[in-house]
């Protein structure tokens, strides 16, 4: 992570980001500075400025600047990621969960009785340009939307994280959240809608489509057809593994989803046993997430199940389909789990080194799965691999090959970034003998497909042939940027119905790109190599469609200035 925010700090010059701006600030900090020791307030002070620290990095977020008692984090400079605002208020709540315990140590220790922090979020547009040095940057911030993170900060109660309506609508379903309503805020003419931070959803992935809107799966027949003959050679007991490759939004989690309505469908509940692992973007750093994901859903639990819950379900699974080697399998799978173990099966792992431990892992889940497959057919389905952490990829490697002894489908669904820990799980699935590895490649889809998609999400014909043509050059092919176009359009209320029947309210001639795609194509940019982000921003600046010519004489005039400012220095 140091390495990443080191390396973007030299792209810093006056960026247009999107970010979310996350303030922190002590409650009450000037009663209790006058009431301690200077240096004393100090340590107090710096201790909290480390547990904010640690969240934010661990999402990846970076700190802009240390304001006394408070601090200033951005999440989406100077890397931006396709979930910055989810990431700022996953970070917010691990910030006051830590906060609430240090208040606990600070009062048994003496020094402070009443220690509590309020934070505010926005999201929107900065401009920002790095000052400073090492991993503490401070940024010259234009814009009103750190301004308004600060006084939304204000307004907050101790212990509140409070977020703009800016924010919320970027992390639909994703968290339970209190309206407040709308609020006064200083330097604001107009009330402010902000939400009140409950508490992060278990297991909740950001929804996709549009509420009320359906459309049926169009433009990946051939795709399903080649799904459809797996799953068939699959209940004649024959395993495979699947790769479904495409960049966001083009429909991997949807074919899938559809291929497994349709498929149980056609067997019957339980005739075979559907299991699934989402990647998250922030969890590559979380040993053996996507791991744990898989082995909860293996013995039919989710992410909310409590500890008791997980080690009834476990021992149930391990004790009905491998009997007498419970004991070599259970203890190693309850430990990765996090289940407590009782005294003589803690001590099969307690002096365990990290390698022979991971081998003990290794061993336990393919004796699982090999089990579970054994007694019905399985399908795994693991998603967003380019984000999987590689302890979970390290095991992956060693369960592929089962397929090859037993009615397992392992369907891994990837972007293309073939230089992701990830992407070793698709090539591992090229070399297993025995086994030929399916990849299916999702192309955007036709113009056609995208017109027909447009057509059923609007249930119209009649949609101006002008309007029709800029949603489409907007979305290139790509289902899900065709639906964020439409939603904006509705949101704006471009797009409503009348008599039953949508249709625009004005002339549009244009369209600005929706907040989630523009941070989709912004995390995408940020992680190209510094040349190559280079070049996209001068050739953006020239337009949409141009001659190459135009493009190398304009790099040539901007290298050409860069060396002889570097000479004048």
């Amino acid at each position: 992570m140091a390495s990443k925010i080191l390396t973007a700090r030299e792209r810093m010059a006056g960026e247009r980001k999107r970010v979310s701006a996350v303030f922190t600030d002590i409650v009450g900090s000037t009663t209790l500075a006058g009431q301690m020791d200077p240096e004393a307030w100090g340590e107090v002070v710096s201790a909290a400025h480390r547990i904010v620290t640690q969240s934010v990095y661990r999402y990846e977020g970076t700190i802009a600047q240390l304001l006394g008692d408070g601090v200033l984090a951005f999440f989406g400079a100077p890397l931006a990621h396709e979930d910055d605002p989810e990431r700022a208020i996953r970070a917010a709540i691990e910030i006051q969960d830590a906060i609430r315990g240090y208040a606990q140590e600070l009062r048994a220790e003496g020094r402070v009785t009443d220690f509590r922090m309020r934070i505010g979020i926005n999201t929107g547009l900065v401009v920002v340009g790095q000052i400073g040095s090492d991993l503490h940057m401070e940024y010259l911030a234009v814009g009103d939307t750190v301004n308004l993170a600060a006084r939304i900060q204000s307004a907050a109660n101790p212990d509140e994280i409070l977020i703009t309506e800016n924010t919320a609508r970027m992390v639909p379903n994703l968290f339970d959240l209190e309206d407040r309503a709308e609020i006064l805020v200083k330097g604001k003419a107009e009330p402010v809608h902000v939400f009140r931070v409950l508490s992060a959803r278990k297991g909740a992935i950001r929804s996709r489509g549009i509420r009320g809107l359906v459309s049926p799966l169009v433009g990946r027949e051939r795709e399903m057809s080649a799904l459809d003959r797996m799953f068939e050679e699959l209940q004649q007991g024959r395993g495979a593994i699947v790769s479904i490759v495409g960049e966001a939004g083009l429909g991997k989690s949807r074919l899938v989803s559809e291929w497994r309505d349709k498929a149980r469908r056609s067997v019957g509940a339980g005739q075979v046993s559907w299991v699934e692992g989402v990647c998250l973007s922030y969890g590559h750093s979380m040993a053996h997430h996507l791991s744990m994901a898989v082995l909860r859903g293996l013995i039919g639990i989710g992410p909310e199940a409590t500890e008791a819950e997980c080690e009834f379900a476990l021992q149930r699974e391990v004790a009905a389909v491998l009997g007498e080697r419970f004991d070599e399998v259970y203890p190693y799978l309850a430990h990765l789990l996090g289940v407590e173990l009782e005294p003589a099966q803690a001590q099969r792992v307690a002096f365990l080194d990290g390698v022979a431990l991971q081998a003990k892992y290794i061993a336990a889940t393919r004796s699982l799965v090999s089990a579970l497959a054994r007694r019905a057919p399985v399908v795994i389905v693991c998603e967003d691999i380019q984000w999987a952490d590689p302890s979970s990829v390290e095991l992956g490697r060693h369960v592929l090959p089962i397929v090859v002894e037993v009615p397992l489908a392992i369907v891994l669904l990837s972007r293309p970034d073939e230089g992701t820990p990830g992407w070793g799980l698709i090539r591992a699935a090229r070399g297993i003998a025995g086994m030929g590895a399916l990849e299916l490649h999702l192309a955007p889809l036709t113009q056609a497909d995208s017109q027909v998609l447009i057509r059923n999400l609007l249930s119209v014909d009649a949609l101006p042939g002008e309007l029709r043509e800029i949603i489409l050059s907007r979305a290139e092919g790509n289902p899900f940027f065709v639906e964020e176009v439409i939603r904006m359009l509705i949101d704006q209320q471009d797009l409503m119905v009348e008599g039953g029947k949508w249709g625009a309210t004005r002339e549009i001639r244009s369209l600005d790109i929706p907040d989630t795609l523009q941070a989709v194509l912004a995390a995408r940019i940020d992680g190209l190599p510094e040349e190559a982000k280079r070049v996209l921003q001068i050739a953006s600046v020239i337009g949409r469609e141009f001659n190459l010519s135009v493009l190398e004489a304009v790099l040539g005039r901007a290298s050409t200035s860069s060396r002889a400012s570097v000479a004048s220095d």
